[in-house]
Order: structure tokens, then C-alpha cells, then sequence
């Protein structure tokens, strides 16, 4: 009988560990960013010269903490010759923030405490200035817009 209350101690001493874990990873730090699946529509570069094309997406941002969105631009490449434009002819500037083509960032969103439980609607828009040449073939090129997402201020 003493050994049959031990076990029954033992296994009540384990159920509760068990269910401290599983609170504890219920509330682990997240943040989700969704946002549109369509790709994001430039305009067309139709002549030789500087042309300023502009695009805006909205990200959906759902956090139970502190958290920081920074977003960045690869440049553009021609959808079928693989052509790049060259860094030197282009200017990117994300929600007004000027920057480089290519690894770096520019933060679009920032917070020290979580969203709502529906969560906050940040707007992204996109300036991208082209010096377009007679050399860059005519045609659709293709930018990335990399979204990068980090939980804490």
C-alpha cells in the first residue's frame, strides 16, 4: 500500500511538471508578419532616363512581445536575360528612409510591447528611382523586397 501511495505521488509530481512545461511553451515569444502573396507591381520602365517607379504593400503583424521589422531591396534583374540593373543606377528608399541596394536594412516597424490580439497593419511603400540606359535590355525586371523579422526592441 506505501508503494502503490508512492507511485501515485510520483506520477501526480510528474502530470504537474508537465503541465508547467506546457504552459510555459504556450507562451513563448512570436511574432507573424503576413503579407500579400501577389507580387508587388513596379510599373514599367519605358525610356532612357531617371523614373520613379512606387509601390506600397501592407504587413500584418501579430506579436505576444517586443519586436522590430527591418526591410530591405536585392535590386532588379531582367526576367529573362538575367541582366541587373547596376546598383549605381538605381536609389531605393523604404517609407522615405533612403538606402543601399542589396544587405541593408531599414526598420519599418518597431514596438516594445506585444500587438493587440488582432494585430497591427503596417504599410511598407516602396520609391525605387531608375536611371535607365539604352544599354539595359527593354522588358520586365524583378526586384526583391526582403522582410526580416526579430522578436524583442
Amino acid at each position: 500500500m506505501r508503494n502503490l501511495a508512492k507511485t501515485c505521488a510520483i506520477v501526480a509530481v510528474c502530470l504537474a511538471v508537465a503541465d508547467v512545461a506546457t504552459a510555459v511553451s504556450q507562451y513563448e515569444p512570436f511574432v507573424r508578419v503576413t503579407v500579400p502573396r501577389e507580387p508587388l507591381r513596379l510599373g514599367e520602365v519605358a525610356r532612357p532616363g531617371l523614373q520613379q517607379i512606387r509601390s506600397r504593400l501592407t504587413a500584418h503583424v501579430v506579436a505576444n512581445c517586443p519586436y522590430h521589422i527591418e526591410a530591405s531591396f536585392q535590386g532588379l534583374r531582367h526576367e529573362k536575360g538575367r541582366v541587373a540593373i547596376s546598383p549605381k543606377h538605381l536609389s531605393v528608399a523604404i517609407n522615405g528612409k533612403a538606402m543601399p541596394i542589396g544587405k541593408s536594412r531599414v526598420t519599418v516597424a518597431q514596438s516594445s510591447k506585444p500587438t493587440r490580439s488582432a494585430g497591427v497593419d503596417v504599410p511598407v511603400d516602396l520609391q525605387v528611382d531608375v536611371m535607365s540606359l539604352p544599354g539595359y535590355p527593354a522588358g520586365r525586371y524583378r526586384g526583391t523586397l526582403v522582410i526580416t523579422v526579430m522578436a524583442g526592441p
